[in-house]
């Protein structure tokens, strides 16, 4: 794996690959990205795919699909989605090709992946009927619920992240993280 795509998932998707959320998203430069299939990682544990591809970047997405299928399918986070348009049955795989096809043709930004990116519910939908605005806390997502549960994860995922980082620092690399979890990811 690239050196550089492996900082990327160990600084962006520290919480997905120690299994503490479901999905991450984050931008690579094409060249690093090296022009990205989707994968699938630590024997279908991890799956990565790009999210649209603009100006020499692609938005990657890494998320572990069992997570990302439970988060998804809560009562209030589907009922969010299918209001906004987002098909009414199907999984996460249909809801992430909705999603996809967002990025690559909305003229705006679609904060629903929120949602994907496991954010509470109350704070997505905040943040789109607040449009970012006057939210109770910012750190990694803007907060309009629960600041207490949400200044908790913020520390947690920002654990994960450190963790990976300092592993890495010392000579480590993330397929070293366990026997059972080589991040070998083939480009074509």
């Amino acid at each position: 794996m690239h050196i550089s795509l492996e900082r990327a998932l160990a600084r962006h998707g520290g919480p997905v690959l120690l299994g503490r959320k479901p999905a991450a998203m984050f931008p690579l430069p094409v060249s690093v990205a090296g022009g990205a299939h989707p994968a699938r990682l630590c024997d279908g544990a991890l799956s990565l795919d790009v999210l649209c591809r603009r100006a020499g970047r692609e938005l990657i997405l890494i998320y572990r699909p069992p997570l990302l299928e439970k988060t998804l399918a809560t009562p209030d986070t589907r009922a969010a989605l299918v209001g906004l348009g987002y098909p009414p049955h199907g999984g996460a795989a249909a809801l992430l090709a909705c999603l996809k096809r967002r990025f690559q043709t909305a003229e705006h930004f679609p904060h629903e992946v929120g949602f994907f990116l496991g954010y509470p519910t109350e704070d997505v939908i905040g943040f789109i009927e607040h449009k970012g605005r006057g939210c109770k806390l910012s750190g990694p997502w803007k907060v309009y619920g629960d600041v207490t549960r949400a200044q908790a994860l913020f520390s947690e995922y920002e654990r994960c992240r450190a963790h990976l980082l300092a592993h890495m620092a010392s000579g480590g690399s993330l397929s070293t993280l366990s026997p059972a979890c080589e991040l070998a990811i083939s480009y074509h």
